[in-house]
């Protein structure tokens, strides 16, 4: 999801994986499958490096979008899972592989509705988007005998992966949500890491008050469930202990949040607050990273110190 779209709330079932309607015009966006955390993260570290790609051919000339070269990113497949995992090991390689084979079977499909104001007609257009093109890799064969050797060799695998045109017309005019990945990483595999991204995405935030946060809260129902991920628990209090749980890790990795909870106000809500402002936030993830690191550093320098005594000690 994206800041203009929101889930849809028909009721009635519908044969695509995801729906959602836009909050600017008529219309709705759909997904023909469900991407799991994995694919998120893959399709967000693509999603950067044509973001990247594209920022630098603007210096000279508009890149046109419709040549499948301009939409297509280059890369190495041990480079694109260390984006993804910080590690590029064996296993990584092939998780890597499987999910861009998932994300190359997913379809966009695009709903419009224009209106005349003049005539009472209106024309409703549908367009179906492969999120991903053309995948290719290649890797240069030698006269290797060892399993290091070709493992060695992997590393140098070259990627090329062809975004949609659709999904890269959404990234290059800025109309998504730009997920970090150093989060989604710490966050993990779980539902800490889909009730933050949904976070992120949501559309309807407040203004924000005078102390610069912003504070809403989001009904528990059947559609907000569905997009925050626990609309398969039986009981509704277990999904609210899951959101609960993943709140609170929220809370611990995102200095941008300051909570994340359950709350029955008229009905049961998810209450949220955060820091106001894209900007704002990524000041304050940077500096809780600054303060880890630097937390990090004054721990190793103790361990040290406390080692070096004890060798002194044992010496003496």
């Amino acid at each position: 999801m994206h800041p203009v779209w929101e889930p849809s709330i028909d009721r009635e079932p519908r044969a695509e994986a995801f729906v959602a309607q836009c909050l600017l015009a008529p219309g709705v966006v759909a997904g023909s499958r469900r991407l799991s955390m994995l694919d998120l993260r893959v399709w967000a570290a693509l999603c950067g490096m044509l973001h990247a790609q594209y920022l630098r051919a603007t210096g000279e000339h508009e890149p046109d979008l419709h040549r499948d070269d301009t939409r297509t990113v280059g890369t190495t497949v041990y480079q694109l899972a260390d984006r993804v995992w910080a590690d590029d090991g064996g296993k990584s390689y092939r998780l890597l592989r499987r999910s861009l084979f998932r994300l190359g079977q997913a379809r966009i499909t695009v709903r419009t509705v224009e209106r005349d104001p003049d005539v009472a007609v209106e024309t409703i257009t549908e367009d179906w988007e492969p999120l991903l093109g053309k995948l290719s890799t290649s890797t240069a064969r030698f006269e290797l005998t060892t399993p290091r050797q070709w493992g060695a060799l992997k590393g140098s695998t070259s990627l090329q992966v062809e975004i949609g045109h659709w999904a890269a017309r959404q990234v290059v005019t800025g109309r998504c949500t730009w997920l970090d990945l150093d989060l989604l990483r710490a966050l993990g595999p779980g539902l800490a890491s889909r009730v933050w991204a949904t976070l992120e995405a949501w559309a309807r935030w407040p203004q924000e008050s005078f102390d610069g946060r912003q504070e809403t809260a989001i009904g528990l129902g059947t559609p907000a469930l569905e997009s925050l991920g626990v609309a398969g628990y039986a009981r509704r209090i277990d999904a609210r202990r899951a959101l609960d749980r993943a709140g609170a890790k929220i809370v611990s990795v995102d200095a941008a949040y300051e909570a994340v909870h359950c709350e029955k106000r008229a009905g049961w809500c998810l209450v949220v607050r955060r820091r106001a402002g894209a900007r704002t936030r990524g000041q304050l993830r940077r500096q809780a990273r600054d303060a880890q690191a630097e937390r990090s550093a004054v721990r190793t320098a103790v361990r040290r110190s406390v080692a070096e005594a004890a060798g002194a000690q044992r010496a003496a």
